[in-house]
């Protein structure tokens, strides 16, 4: 029996995207975000390993992910 990663993946993903936005509306009103490309690109590898959560998860359960 394999664990439901639905609600894990979903935090992360969602979790992901907010702190991007902040980020970028950090950097919109030119506050200085050291590492800010960095940060960016750590981010978007969690959205797609969370994704990948929900894609596996949903997989085994017969559910057509939306």
């Amino acid at each position: 029996m394999t664990p439901d990663l639905t609600l894990p993946g979903a935090a992360l993903v969602s979790t992901c995207i907010i702190a991007g936005g902040i980020l970028i509306a950090a950097q919109i009103f030119a506050v200085e975000v050291p590492f800010a490309p960095y940060v960016m690109v750590a981010l978007a590898a969690l959205v797609v390993l969370g994704a990948a959560m929900l894609v596996l998860s949903c997989r085994g359960r017969d559910v057509i992910p939306s």
